[in-house]
């Protein structure tokens, strides 16, 4: 009897250090996790959530989040592409997947045999500006557009009627105008401001394989709208920091009842909210191309630096956030779903009540274009189209010129 008492607990401990073993085999993973979600707007106090969440879930995995602003993450991604130092994942700016992808830096996600299936989740349209040639370099993670905001408490008391067409803008900006009311605000000039405007009435940027500036940028079109900007802008009507230095900003001007009219993204909603403004809006009241806004937002990337352990670890979370709950969480503290559950859900709507007119803007939105060169390109055509809106230049010989610097820049 005592023999067999000795023999089980021999099998007991033998168990026991089998056990053991096993979980010090199963080593846990940590992934790194850069971002730029906002602590002021609560989105990192979610994010710690969903990612306690996620760990508990996946015992085996732990998330080191690290935030960094929009510079930094940019400027640390350059700088690892040189030194290797390249965390597992990283949520940026969509133009950041061109710029990446020219370091050599990233690792193509649609490699994962389950990535149709999670990139099915989401809007096409947010997550086209991932591919590069045949692979997606990434997955969409939030997303935002801009559509016409008006101040109804303005419209009302000039007797100027909500907007239906482009051309009906341009009219209610100015006659929206008066000793204390400005039309229109437009913060900056670059395309994430104007093109709306220019895509709407059939222009473009470069050509279609983004080659060439010339004959696009200095089109008649875009010739056309950019001089309407300007007549708004020699009558009073339209201002913005980026023309004169000493205009009001946007939100402190909606706070005044200063400006009546601005193209402008989610975050509008939320200042002009705050500051108990009686607005409207609806997506960019169409011009002879339609409604067409600009598509922002941020992705998910990986980098080709984490091995395979890390790689997919960081993959599961890329899904668990890219899933609806981790998006309904995102969309209370201002973050625009890209998962099309969660753009419907009850819970979003609630959080975002202008959801739906982002959602049906989105259908039409135009990325701006996916090339590594897209931030200088961009910066030339800002300062350019400044200088024409103002008057320093005609507006045919600034569109020129952004042309000649664009190509020169492309190497066209």
């Amino acid at each position: 009897m005592r023999k067999k008492m000795i023999l089980i607990v021999m099998l007991l401990v033998f168990g026991s250090a089998l056990l053991v073993g096993c979980a010090k085999d199963e080593e846990v993973v940590t992934i790194e996790f850069w971002h730029n979600y906002s602590a002021g707007d609560g989105q990192v106090a979610v994010l710690e959530t969903l990612i306690s969440e996620f760990e508990e879930a996946n015992p085996n995995i732990k998330v080191n989040q690290v935030f960094m602003d929009w510079s930094a993450l940019k400027n640390s991604v350059v700088l690892g592409a040189s030194t290797g130092v390249l965390p597992d994942l990283l949520r940026g700016d969509i133009a950041f997947v061109p710029q990446f992808q020219s370091l050599n830096t990233l690792y193509a996600m649609s490699e994962f045999s389950d990535y149709e299936t999670q990139a099915a989740k989401v809007l096409a349209q947010p997550n086209s500006s991932n591919m590069m040639g045949d692979e997606y370099y990434g997955i969409a993670a939030n997303t935002n557009t801009k559509i016409l905001f008006y101040n109804e408490t303005l419209l009302t008391a000039a007797g100027v009627s909500v907007p239906t067409t482009l051309d009906q803008v341009w009219q209610a900006a100015s006659s929206l105008t008066d000793e204390t009311v400005i039309g229109m605000v437009e913060p900056w000039t670059g395309i994430w401001n104007v093109g709306p405007y220019i895509w709407s009435e059939g222009g473009d940027v470069l050509s279609p394989d983004n080659t060439t500036a010339d004959g696009y940028i200095n089109s008649q079109i875009v010739v056309d709208v950019i001089q309407q900007l300007a007549d708004l802008y020699a009558e009073g009507s339209l201002a913005g920091p980026s023309m004169d230095p000493g205009a009001v900003g946007d939100t402190d001007g909606w706070a005044a009842g200063t400006y009546a009219l601005e193209l402008d993204g989610p975050w509008r909603a939320a200042s002009n909210d705050t500051a108990g403004i009686e607005y409207g809006a609806m997506p960019l009241p169409a011009g002879s191309a339609g409604s067409i806004s600009v598509l922002g937002g941020e992705n998910f990337m990986q980098f080709k630096t984490s091995d395979e352990a890390h790689r997919n670890a960081t993959w599961e979370f890329v899904k668990f956030m890219t899933d609806e709950h981790a998006q309904v969480e995102m969309a209370k503290v201002g973050q625009m779903p890209v998962n099309l559950d969660a753009i419907t859900n009850a819970e979003a709507f609630a959080a975002m009540p202008l959801l739906p007119i982002f959602a049906e803007a989105l259908l039409t939105a135009k990325a701006r274009p996916v090339i590594p060169e897209w931030s200088e390109v961009e910066n030339i055509i800002a300062t350019k189209v400044a200088l024409a809106i103002t008057g320093e230049k005609t507006v045919q010989v600034a569109l020129d010129e952004a042309a000649t610097e664009i190509d020169a820049l492309l190497g066209s």
